[in-house]
């Protein structure tokens, strides 16, 4: 009850249904992409890799999510957990839980819900906009 309540007066709420599921598969997405290209969410792509290292691969999970409006979209907080505590991807420890927030807004062509990503630091790739930090179970 007190999460709900810390919520509504972050202005912020659980998106509903289809646009939910519209918004995590805009997570998942960018987190493959910047599993692929490493675009700014180094926490993220361990989290990520340490759930893809084997055929017994543990669950990922997207928990958590509450979202407010603002003229480019949304704006939204969600909790990546996976299954199994840490591990290592790269010789580094990836943590099982990330607490994340992200811009998203609609990609002009399709109109589907994207992760916003900024213009690259010089040359390179676009930066996500995701930004996710570790977190002990509570």
């Amino acid at each position: 009850m007190f999460t709900l309540t810390v919520l509504a007066a972050a202005g912020l709420s659980p998106p509903n249904e289809p646009l939910a599921g519209q918004l995590r598969a805009a997570i998942w997405s960018d987190l493959q992409l910047n599993t692929l290209i490493g675009n700014g969410n180094l926490l993220g792509s361990l989290w990520y890799n340490a759930g893809q290292v084997d055929a017994k691969a543990p669950d990922l999970h997207i928990l958590d999510m509450a979202c407010s409006n603002n003229r480019e979209g949304h704006r939204c907080s969600f909790t990546l957990l996976r299954d199994g505590g840490p591990r290592m991807a790269f010789n580094e420890v990836a943590p099982d839980r990330l607490a994340c927030k992200a811009q998203f807004v609609r990609r002009e062509q399709s109109g589907e819900w994207i992760v916003k990503h900024r213009p690259p630091r010089g040359s390179g790739h676009t930066r996500t906009d995701m930004k996710c930090k570790a977190v002990s179970a509570s």
